[in-house]
């Protein structure tokens, strides 16, 4: 069984229907194409942790021969740490991570996640404290990021939360890298980055 899991981005979560999101339409296309079972998931990142445990507890409980992890912004980031928790736990499984404008090195910029926030999607309000960001933090600090194993970061240059200058910076040497014109933070080139995702990793 080959299984893809797509994960949310900071403040965000996976709506019942998802529709009229182009970006999780096309990842689900794109899995139903290639034999993949689709699984979106909803990461809290306030229990980023017990996300991890719960979702390598799952693949230890099924037959996988492999995987990918997906995941916009947060979620890109998430789907790194993923894999990387999955070569740890089960050294030979095929794994890739596919991210999306992916966020980074939240040891240096998990402060800027600080105060009152609000789910776009669940319209939860809570408050992201310290302790929030340095459970993050140590999350990161568990894995080698720079791991020679197989990533793919998309980023579109209009790109108004992260820099994509900065995000080529810290991905392009331990990535399969590539920055489209123009788009934003949601990333409007799924379709062209999923071509390039299928090309590349099956060469």
């Amino acid at each position: 069984m080959k299984l893809l899991f797509y994960f949310n981005g900071f403040n965000s979560a996976i709506p019942e229907d998802w529709s009229d999101n182009e970006k999780l339409v096309a990842v689900e296309d794109y899995a139903a194409r290639r034999g993949f079972r689709f699984v979106p998931y909803t990461v809290n990142y306030r229990r980023a942790c017990e996300h991890t445990a719960e979702i390598l507890q799952r693949l230890a409980g099924e037959t996988v021969d492999q995987v990918v992890f997906s995941g916009s912004s947060m979620g890109g980031w998430f789907a790194r740490v993923m894999q990387l928790l999955l070569a740890q736990a089960s050294p030979g499984m095929p794994a890739a991570a596919l991210a999306f404008n992916p966020a980074f090195d939240l040891g240096l910029h998990g402060h800027m996640l600080l105060g009152p926030q609000v789910n776009f999607v669940t319209l939860e309000e809570y408050d992201w404290t310290e302790q929030d960001s340095a459970r993050l933090t140590e999350l990161e600090d568990s894995v080698d990021y720079d791991a020679p194993l197989p990533f793919f970061v998309y980023v579109d240059k209009g790109d108004e939360v992260i820099s994509w200058a900065h995000s080529a910076a810290r991905h392009a040497n331990i990535a399969r890298f590539l920055a489209f014109e123009g788009g934003s933070h949601s990333f409007e080139h799924s379709h062209e980055a999923l071509r390039d995702f299928d090309s590349a990793r099956n060469h």
